[in-house]
């Protein structure tokens, strides 16, 4: 039987963009949509800031976000992900998975974010438009 007690065995290297604290947010749907909809989750930020801009600078107007949330990247990530997930929802994904492959987390896997950087750890949705909530009408086909 072989001894393998002097097998040095290697740890995988922390990227440097995951060399942080992990921050916790509650994100909630702003009051101007209770009528429609409740949202509510709470996320993990596992990245620094550094990331969080290349996050940012990914998609255009990325100067203009940052701008309007006064230089603070975080507003301006979660702010891009609340949409994300309020979409993922409807979908059906209104569900925390293990890992990122399902469920709500699977967001992350979409082009332009690293699902090492979030995990959404609660959710709470709720939809209340229903069949009822739209109105039918003829029209004409233009041109």
């Amino acid at each position: 039987m072989q001894n393998d007690s002097n097998v040095e065995t290697t740890q995988a290297e922390i990227p440097a963009h995951l060399k942080c604290d992990p921050r916790i947010f509650n994100v909630l749907l702003k009051d101007d949509h209770e009528e429609t909809c409740e949202l509510e989750f709470k996320i993990i930020v596992k990245c620094t800031d550094e990331a969080l801009h290349e996050h940012n600078k990914f998609w255009s107007n990325h100067q203009e976000r940052l701008e309007d949330n006064n230089g603070d990247i975080v507003a301006v990530i979660l702010k891009l992900i609340g949409p994300m997930v309020h979409t993922a929802c409807h979908e059906g994904k209104d569900w925390i998975g293990v890992g990122c492959k399902y469920g709500i987390n699977s967001i992350f896997n979409q082009e332009g974010w690293d699902p090492e950087c979030f995990e959404i750890t609660k959710l709470y949705f709720e939809d209340y438009i229903n069949d009822d909530a739209f109105q039918v009408s003829p029209a004409v086909l233009e041109g």
